[in-house]
């Protein structure tokens, strides 16, 4: 067996197991990206180029200088490499390029499947508080939380240790499956078996009570409708949303989402945000350096408030932390992705496209950038969304 061979076995497997555990673990699925990153090694496609290089570039390089000029040190290494995930897309991207052109659709199956498990699990966890990671030994203690306005049920969170964490990874996910169904862009048997996951996803993440997760599948819908003019979608959409609405608990989270009253914890920690912006006006606090410089803007205002990580929007956070510089690269980073899936050929573009306005929209509200769960999966759906154009023939 030829180098070329190895490299894409590699690349296979490594994207296969990816894609599966997208839903289901972090430590599997940078495992899967590693033994993926080995094929693109052994045989690097060339041109070794994306549209993302240079804004992804110019965004960690302005993370990383906002930390050694930042006055509050440099935050633990765990934290300060939380802009690694996007190491994901670049890895997916090539590794796709050793592959056959069917390898989009068949990653999109092998995704959908571990939704499906990942789903069912948070639907049974509803009603049971049910932990089978905790179960199976691999977590040592339980992982369960009481489902808003729904007492005595738990919000479903899957294979993962928070519910709003699952309804970001999933809501992402779906976008992305709903935009390739649209566009039509997998063979029917696997369009049967992503449909049934779509499904199974809608219900578990109805269950999540994530309305940011809610918003996010409203928009991505909007953009497949534009994108498609898919007749069907909308109708399933709108019918699954109505089937979630009858549940008093999902009706009171989703109209709870529109009502400043209650939201007050939001409103209080963008004011702070906006105290440390005015206080560090040029590079920030440095990447990462949120919840360890917030501490003393939240305690003149209220010392019991106890929700210390981010600024719970994705513009307020980048601009505390790395400044007008490090927002004007992000927002680069977000256009280039965008542009790229705009002039893509590859027909998961829309789903891509579709996951990526999912995300934006739930980054308002949460801090879906450091959460690296919900990257992997974003920069996933980006990767397959992109179709690099075929190089030009050779003369003669």
């Amino acid at each position: 067996m030829d180098r070329r061979k190895i490299a894409a076995a590699l690349a296979l497997a490594g994207l296969t197991a990816h894609a599966f555990f997208l839903p289901i673990s972090i430590a599997g699925m940078q495992i899967a990206l590693a033994v993926a990153a080995a094929g693109v090694l052994l045989s690097p496609p060339r041109p070794l180029r994306t549209p993302l290089d240079l804004p992804a570039v110019a965004f960690v390089a302005v993370a990383i200088l906002s930390d050694a000029l930042s006055p509050h040190g440099w935050p633990d290494l765990a934290a300060a490499t939380l802009w690694r995930s996007v190491l994901g897309f670049f890895v997916v991207a090539h590794a796709l390029r050793l592959l056959q052109p069917r390898a989009p659709a068949q990653l999109i199956l092998w995704a959908a499947g571990g939704l499906l498990c990942a789903s069912i699990l948070g639907v049974l966890q509803y009603r049971t508080g049910l932990d089978l990671v905790h179960l199976l030994g691999l977590r040592q203690e339980p992982a369960l939380v009481q489902a808003p306005g729904a007492e005595g049920r738990f919000g479903a969170m899957g294979f993962f240790t928070s519910r709003l964490t699952f309804g970001h990874n999933a809501a992402v996910l779906l976008a992305l499956f709903g935009g390739a169904l649209a566009a039509r862009a997998l063979p029917r048997p696997a369009a049967i078996v992503v449909g049934v996951a779509c499904g199974a996803g809608l219900l578990a993440v109805a269950l999540t009570f994530d309305r940011a997760a809610y918003l996010g599948l409203l928009v991505a819908a909007i953009v497949v409708l534009v994108r498609t003019r898919h007749r069907v979608l909308p109708l399933v959409f709108a019918g699954c949303a109505a089937l979630a609405m009858l549940h008093p608990a999902v009706r009171a989270r989703f109209r709870s989402a529109f009502s400043a009253a209650a939201n007050p914890d939001r409103l209080f920690i963008w004011s702070r945000a906006r105290e440390i912006i005015r206080d560090h006006p040029l590079h920030g606090i440095g990447f990462a350096n949120y919840p360890r410089v917030c501490g003393p803007y939240y305690d003149r205002v209220d010392p019991r408030f106890a929700m210390r990580t981010w600024a719970h929007n994705l513009e307020l956070s980048t601009l505390a932390e790395t400044g007008p510089l490090g927002l004007l690269a992000l927002l680069w980073l977000l256009f280039a992705a965008a542009r790229m899936l705009l002039r893509s050929a590859s027909p998961v573009a829309v789903g891509a496209l579709a996951a990526l306005a999912a995300w934006l929209t739930m980054a308002q509200v949460h801090d879906v950038l450091y959460d690296t769960k919900v990257m992997y999966a974003l920069w996933f759906s980006l990767a397959l969304g992109w179709q690099p154009a075929p190089p030009p023939a050779r003369a003669g």
